[in-house]
């Protein structure tokens, strides 16, 4: 038997040459029994052949990849393949997803993936699999990074710590998919697996790398001693913590990821995020740079209480502060997420086949 996992990307792009290697799907693939061959696709680095010999096809996308990847597994399908699917919006919008799909795994995979082979392999695949306990993190294998083709790219390879985040912002989707909870991997598998890399530069995948601070403390004081060079994204709730930024920057920290969001604490009151506080901005930024750490920071627009001023505040603050590189989102209503539920309500969005307008 052969199985294509695809990780969909709506926007193929080569504009740099750094490419984040995947993990979901070379974890999935580890836990893929041996008798079944495993070919993983990452559409940032390769092309989809939809002549595969594959007998199963596995999606895995972001609400922004939803119309692609539905495209994409109509086209298998009228080939003949069965395809399943997964990730955040499949698993956020399961019924939306089975009418592309054979089967869509809602929230985590790694504990029904096996159930879900056995099943395709007797002819007996059930619509929807849902783990019904949070995957133990200490169970994780090592991901078979090795299937993720990537040539021509400065390949940097992911590390996960952590799932979940403690935090409940309106425009996020992670406490949609896991609550509020936050499970950490045994701090000595981190370190094991980190071992096996090759490379000195790394980047912790974790939505919030310091959800738990004395865990953080305690990694990167393990990491001090492997001499490597990472990045990872931080809390601004967290990241005024004097001690665990001396450790972060003594363990390899080089980049620091920062949702500021915006410099509007209105706007971020309004979404549930209040605990970021504009006027410690500057503040926080300076002990990040006094310890040689660069910053990337993440800004919104589109918040209900922001005006047209908000653009020249922001660059303004963004000038100022020495923010070593601005990334901008528009604020989008991902389907489920609090801000969504909140604007469906105020009948200021209407519902379409991705729930978004």
């Amino acid at each position: 038997m052969r199985i294509e996992l695809v990780r969909v990307t709506h926007k193929r792009t080569r504009t740099w040459q750094l490419f984040l290697r995947t993990l979901t799907l070379p974890i999935l693939a580890a836990l893929t029994p041996s008798s079944i061959e495993v070919k993983i696709t990452d559409e940032r680095a390769e092309s989809i052949d939809y002549e595969s010999d594959a007998d199963l096809i596995g999606l895995t996308f972001l609400t922004a990849d939803a119309h692609r990847a539905y495209r994409i597994a109509d086209e298998f399908r009228k080939r003949g393949k069965s395809v399943v699917m997964g990730g955040p919006h499949a698993s956020i919008l399961p019924e939306e997803a089975i009418r592309h799909a054979d089967s869509v795994v809602i929230g985590e995979a790694e504990l029904v993936w096996k159930d879900l082979l056995q099943d395709f392999q007797k002819g007996s695949l059930k619509k929807f699999y849902q783990s019904k306990t949070p995957v133990k993190m200490e169970d994780l294998p090592l991901p078979r990074r090795n299937l993720v083709k990537c040539k021509g790219f400065t390949t940097i390879e992911m590390v996960e710590t952590s799932r979940g985040c403690p935090f409940n912002c309106d425009f996020c989707y992670m406490p949609t998919l896991f609550g509020r909870s936050y499970r950490s991997r045994p701090i000595e598998d981190v370190i094991k697996e980190i071992k096996t890399l090759k490379k000195d530069h790394l980047a912790f995948a974790d939505d919030n790398l310091v959800g738990n601070p004395d865990y953080a403390k305690n990694l990167f004081k393990k990491l001090i001693p492997l001499r490597k060079k990472w990045f990872g994204n931080f809390s601004l709730a967290r990241a005024n913590d004097t001690q665990l930024l001396k450790l972060a920057a003594q363990s390899g920290c080089i980049r620091m990821g920062l949702g500021f969001e915006s410099v509007s604490q209105n706007s971020l009151n309004g979404v549930n995020k209040g605990f970021n506080k504009v006027k410690r901005y500057e503040e926080i930024i300076k002990k990040i740079h006094d310890q040689g750490i660069t910053i990337i920071g993440y800004f919104m627009f589109g918040f209900d209480k922001d005006d047209v001023s908000i653009f020249p505040r922001t660059v303004e603050f963004i000038e100022k502060s020495l923010i070593d590189r601005p990334i901008f989102f528009i604020l989008t209503p991902i389907p489920k997420t609090g801000l969504y539920q909140r604007l469906l309500l105020e009948e200021r969005i209407g519902l379409t086949e991705t729930g978004l307008m």
